[in-house]
């Protein structure tokens, strides 16, 4: 993807599996607040992509997580 020079501009969006997904919930998260995701990209390998992600709530992380996604093939 990012070798290809990919830009969302391009071509239409590519799909993704997901192969495994880990979350370790750290603290409680608080009902009726502002929650904040952030997310980056690991490793891109092939069509492979590893993701991670924290999920905070009045500025703690509450909980985090990684995910291994497959990008599908173009049929």
């Amino acid at each position: 993807m990012r070798e290809e020079g990919f830009s969302l501009d391009d071509r239409p969006l590519s799909r993704f599996v997901s192969a495994s997904l880990k979350v370790d919930f750290l603290k409680p998260t608080p009902m009726g607040k502002i929650l904040e995701l952030r997310g980056r990209v690991k490793e891109i390998k092939g069509r492979k992509v590893i993701v991670s992600v924290t999920l905070s709530a009045e500025g703690e992380i509450r909980a985090k997580g990684e995910a291994v996604l497959v990008q599908l093939r173009v049929k």
